[in-house]
């Protein structure tokens, strides 16, 4: 699921886990971070219940092809499960001298440290299970944030087998570029914890060489377990004084965590809209932004978007893990809750060929092509009736990137494919696919879904060929979903215009499916002495107004009753797959792809969609 220039072949993308820890003990250590003489400090105070252990989280560990990096094979699990981008939402406020960060414990936070097992996020704060030296949990400050002489002050409580094990706790701040560096002096001793008794500990930032004194990257702040800890250690609260003054212009900055934020005044994307718009969200598949539980994920969604789709659980290897075993609670609760919240859900997928997300038993299947193709039209009846009676899942992307990029000329993806394999060296499965899916649900909108059709190139060429065939045949299909993981500059809008005006002359609808616009491309031509290392002004206008042509290229090419939809692919910017996704990003977080910034507050992207939507001037 991601756009890429149509004359490059980049074959596998390896996912980068977002591990940084301290000490020597993280994936991202930097040889040269300096121990300084930092003070820290802790008091006990009033006593709670100890922390519950910790579920694990789970995290990609393989490496993936054309599908977004919320695509996760379920099995995997790696420490450090969340983007590198992702950010804890800060509140400020202001003393005479001082701007005081109080950091948001409901969402942003990941494990930190190799072999850590994630967090949990609960009613008490942030948890951790502290297996290990050096693991702990962590959440983002955005620049241009300042913490020279800044002072992090934690409560934190640990469990009975915490305090037996005698270790001790380490707060860290880290620079999150460059070499890595880090405030690595300080310290909190295994004397100042009692079990379950909140303990406040506090690390003032102090380098000799001012390296926290800095504009261009962000940082991470959190603590890790030191020695050979045991148990369960929770960050009830975090607070971050600033040294600098409130009133300085860059605790007001539109990508900072403080002060004032911008405001696309939008008060409900959907309501600008008479079809659906949608966005892609996680549920257990990704803790730290479950929609399910991550109140600031539920606040944009139910406020702008009237669709969602699933990035991974309502894929097949999820939801038919073994041969006849499906597992539909993680999906049931997905939809029962944009049901509830009266949002609509566009299935995403039934049928894709990466293969990850293929069951073993299906890429290992030695029966017949007529029975491995029965196996298919099982699972697709299976899931559509299944969904059909919760009444809000009203279309479905049937089939996912069956074609190749192949130039001049493409076609169905062969080898890698084992669904094209299995079914005896034939695209067959691809129609037999939609016919079961009409038939388990007349009502629902079928969709034909892939990447690099919007560049009007050869493989738009084999996808209108496919269409008409399937037409010539009376194969149901509704529509075509065009992903649009696109960048600032690639592809044209006239080609994106062009391409679309193909589906629309047959007759079908078209859907944005997974919109988003990174502001780099790594495929061109400049790279990487082009690269935008920071998200400014400039940078964001322009951004809006690649969306607002985008938007604007629908609602121009596609007439209102065959436009399916618009969706983007994720909420904010501290969950999106360009940030670890793109082997040619090398890991860092230079996309921002997405309408709203790591603190969940609108970007100008936000804007320019609307302004699209509304036949406004792109600007």
């Amino acid at each position: 699921m991601q756009q890429v220039h149509q004359l490059l072949s980049i074959g596998l993308f390896t996912l980068l886990l977002s591990a940084c820890g301290g000490s020597g003990g993280g994936d991202n250590n930097n040889s040269s971070a300096n121990n300084s003489s930092a003070n820290t400090s802790a008091t006990n105070s009033s006593s709670s219940t100890p922390a519950s252990s910790v579920e694990p989280s789970s995290a990609p560990a393989s490496s993936i092809a054309s599908e977004a990096a919320s695509s996760i094979a379920p099995s995997s699990v790696a420490a450090s499960s969340e983007p590198a981008s992702s950010s804890a939402p800060a509140s400020s406020s202001s003393a005479a001298s001082a701007t005081v960060l109080t950091l948001d414990m409901t969402s942003g936070w990941r494990g930190n440290g190799t072999g850590n097992s994630g967090v949990t996020l609960n009613s008490d704060g942030v948890s951790f299970t502290a297996s290990g030296d050096n693991i702990g949990a962590v959440t983002d400050m955005l620049k241009p944030i300042q913490l020279e002489d800044a002072i992090v002050t934690m409560v934190v409580n640990v469990s009975s087998e915490f305090k037996a094990s005698g270790a001790s706790l380490q707060p860290i701040v880290q620079i999150k570029g460059g070499s890595y560096p880090g405030e690595w002096g300080c310290w909190a001793g295994n004397e100042l914890f009692t079990a379950g008794e909140d303990a406040t500990i506090s690390c003032t930032v102090t380098e000799g060489d001012k390296k926290f004194n800095q504009t261009e990257f962000d940082v991470q702040v959190g603590v890790q377990a030191k020695g050979t800890p045991t148990g369960v250690v929770t960050i009830k609260s975090v607070t971050v004084t600033l040294a600098q003054a409130a009133s300085s212009s860059s605790a007001q900055s539109s990508s900072s965590s403080t002060g004032s934020v911008y405001s696309a005044n939008v008060t409900r994307l959907q309501a600008l809209a008479a079809f659906p718009i949608g966005a892609a969200v996680t549920n257990n598949d990704g803790p730290s932004f479950n929609i399910v539980t991550n109140t600031s994920e539920q606040a944009v969604v139910e406020k702008h978007f009237g669709e969602m789709t699933a990035g991974n659980i309502m894929k097949m290897s999820y939801l038919q893990p073994s041969n006849g075993n499906f597992t539909f609670t993680n999906a049931d609760t997905f939809v029962d809750y944009a049901k509830d919240n009266n949002i609509n859900v566009h299935g995403h997928p039934l049928v894709w060929h990466s293969d990850y997300q293929v069951p073993n038993f299906m890429k290992n299947w030695s029966g017949s092509a007529a029975d491995f193709i029965a196996e298919v039209e099982d699972h697709v009846t299976q899931v559509v009736t299944h969904f059909k009676a919760k009444g809000n899942v009203v279309s479905w992307d049937v089939v996912n990137e069956a074609i190749n990029d192949g130039s001049p000329v493409a076609n169905f993806r062969t080898t890698d494919s084992p669904f094209y394999v299995k079914s005896g060296n034939s695209s067959i499965y691809i129609e037999k696919a939609f016919q079961a899916a009409r038939a388990a649900d007349p009502s629902a909108i079928l969709y034909y879904n892939d990447y690099n059709i919007d560049q009007n190139n050869a493989k738009t060429t084999k996808m209108i060929e496919m269409l008409t065939d399937f037409q010539t045949r009376s194969i149901p299909i509704d529509g075509v979903g065009f992903q649009m993981h696109v960048f600032m500059d690639y592809p044209s809008i006239a080609s994106i215009s062009a391409a679309m005006k193909k589906v629309v002359d047959k007759g079908l609808k078209v859907k944005i499916t997974e919109l988003d616009v990174a502001v780099n491309n790594p495929y061109s031509g400049g790279w990487p002495g082009n690269k935008i290392t920071s998200f400014t002004n400039t940078v964001a206008l322009a951004q809006k107004k690649r969306y607002c042509e985008i938007v604007k290229a629908y609602m121009d090419t596609v007439p209102a009753a065959q436009r399916g939809g618009i969706s983007v692919w994720g909420t904010t910017d501290a969950n999106t797959w360009l940030t670890t996704a793109t082997a040619a990003y090398n890991g860092e977080a230079i996309a921002w792809p997405l309408l709203f910034d790591n603190n969940y507050n609108d970007k100008p992207a936000l804007r320019g969609f609307a302004d699209g939507l509304e036949g406004a001037a792109c600007n």
